[in-house]
């Protein structure tokens, strides 16, 4: 009986061991994924809709959602959201719950090191403690200064991440530009090189070195073309960019909208990786 029990359990786990294995492996992670600056109200979630969808039609896309309620956390320190944004971020953490294909992130401005070290860190705690079932994984930095003089300031905000977030709190930077020094890629998880028009950019637009890998880069694009052509996508992607965004609006409502062709651009990706 005992023998038949133990022959029984072994065979289920080594079902369960080949059946963790084979989509453990085909659901791996594309190593392009999308970024996405979630700068619009969720109202009862149908206007994040198009994303939550997302992430769970494609769950081999990696999504890094930033998440601004007002330039940043709004409200006074330490308090937690309104109940929308509290509902709906939650909302795209259970989306990616079984794929873990979502982040979140917490915009945080630094008026590119104009902003006192005291604001920023208090936007950092803020985010931090917001409960856990919409509280982001980490920080999305906008408005980085790019001068090698800059780095020690945003040193102490990468470690302010960590000491609230934890040893995997993500740190992203967006400059919009190359750093001066390649020391802001051994702080941050990811890089914003390059954010501006679809047609100014080109592959010379980056800086790609053993210290700045493209890993550990990401482009946003906007102002793009009415239909979006799959050359530009397979060009980002075979790069080997961390995250990419391209959207049709142009700069003023280039957050403020889903791009034009969401669906396509997701699909590019999957199809180029």
């Amino acid at each position: 009986m005992f023998a038949g029990i133990r022959a029984s359990s072994f065979r289920v786990l080594w079902a369960a061991l080949a059946f963790s294995l084979y989509f453990g492996h085909t659901l791996a992670l594309l190593p392009t994924g999308v970024i996405v600056p979630l700068y619009i109200y969720p109202g009862t979630c149908t206007d994040w809709a198009f994303l939550i969808n997302a992430i769970q039609s494609y769950p081999t896309i990696q999504f890094y959602v930033i998440i601004n309620p007002n330039s940043g956390p709004g409200g006074a320190p330490g308090t937690q959201p309104d109940t929308n944004y509290q509902s709906c971020t939650a909302s795209i953490r259970r989306a990616g719950a079984s794929a873990g294909n979502a982040k979140l992130l917490g915009y945080v401005a630094t008026g590119y090191g104009s902003r006192t070290n005291a604001t920023v860190t208090s936007d950092v705690d803020t985010y931090s403690q917001w409960t856990v079932s919409y509280r982001p994984d980490g920080i999305f930095f906008d408005e980085v200064a790019t001068a090698a003089s800059s780095l020690s300031l945003y040193q102490a905000f990468s470690n302010r991440v960590h000491q609230n977030f934890g040893a995997n709190g993500l740190v992203f930077l967006n400059p919009g530009t190359t750093p001066e020094t390649s020391g802001y890629f051994n702080i941050a998880n990811l890089i914003v090189t390059y954010e501006d028009t679809y047609n100014g950019y080109s592959s010379s637009s980056l800086t790609i070195t053993t210290n700045s890998p493209a890993n550990k880069q990401s482009v946003i694009l906007h102002t793009g073309p009415a239909q979006l052509p799959l050359s530009i996508v397979q060009q980002l992607t075979s790069t080997g960019l961390g995250a990419i965004f391209i959207t049709n609006y142009p700069s003023a409502d280039a957050y403020s909208f889903a791009p034009s062709y969401w669906s396509t651009f997701l699909s590019y990706i999957v199809s180029s990786q």
